[in-house]
């Protein structure tokens, strides 16, 4: 099996999330590895929204119900774990991420927060999988 030093998580609070994270804290305990969550704020895209303190502070307030518990989950296995967030198009976000930060792995839960955008525009998993040049597992 391949050594994986930097595994990368998406997160987003929901329970498949939580299930990429328990599957990824397997894997890094056994080589040692460092656990990434990280979580991405939705930025409005329509051309004349600007980005208010609320949607800012109602956003954070999502990245801490999403990241804090996760923490808490890896804390309590011993397994290294940071976190970090970023803000854009999920999917891109996360490719971009996994790529500048150099990692290993991508441990993503299928069928997260999507609704009738996953069926219309294909899940932010399948999307992960096929843009980034790195082993993804999704777990479902």
């Amino acid at each position: 099996m391949a050594k994986f030093n930097k595994i990368l998580v998406p997160l987003d609070g929901s329970t498949n999330s939580m299930r990429g994270l328990d599957r990824a804290i397997e894997i890094a305990k056994g080589g040692n590895a460092e656990i990434t969550g990280f979580y991405v704020f939705h930025l409005p895209i329509t051309a004349g929204i600007k980005y208010t303190q609320k949607m800012k502070d109602e956003a954070q307030k999502k990245a801490v119900k999403a990241i804090g518990p996760a923490m808490n989950k890896a804390q309590k296995t011993g397994a290294t774990f940071k976190y970090k967030t970023g803000g854009g198009n999920t999917g891109s976000e996360i490719v971009k991420f996994a790529k500048n930060g150099k990692f290993d792995m991508v441990v993503i839960g299928a069928r997260g927060i999507g609704g009738a955008k996953e069926t219309f525009l294909g899940s932010t998993s399948n999307y992960v999988m096929h843009k980034t040049k790195i082993p993804v597992l999704v777990v479902k």
